[in-house]
């Protein structure tokens, strides 16, 4: 009996990122975990909640939430925030 080539051929891995929509998760100092995903160019001007300083039209940047709140999942998707890149990832360094 002959074999079928296409299963004959190297399975490439999932690439879980993709699957998800780009989004990844990351865990907070507090243990908090959140959603992150990288949007590479804004449509809207957004204010950093690391700097408070303007996230300009096009710049790419990290929206974060998280679904852990005691008021439910809906209400951390409607409270995420845009934050810039560096501020997200050196948030909470002294």
């Amino acid at each position: 009996m002959r074999r079928s080539k296409k299963y004959s051929r190297q399975v490439r891995p999932l690439d879980t990122r993709a699957l998800m929509g780009g989004v990844r998760y990351e865990t907070g100092r507090d243990g908090t975990e959140y959603k992150v995903r990288h949007i590479r160019s804004g449509t809207k001007q957004y204010v950093c909640p690391g700097c408070n300083s303007t996230i300009a039209v096009g710049e790419s940047h990290e929206v974060v939430w998280t679904e852990d709140t005691i008021l439910g999942a809906r209400f951390g998707v409607d409270a995420r925030r845009h934050w810039h890149t560096s501020c997200w990832r050196h948030r909470g360094r002294a």
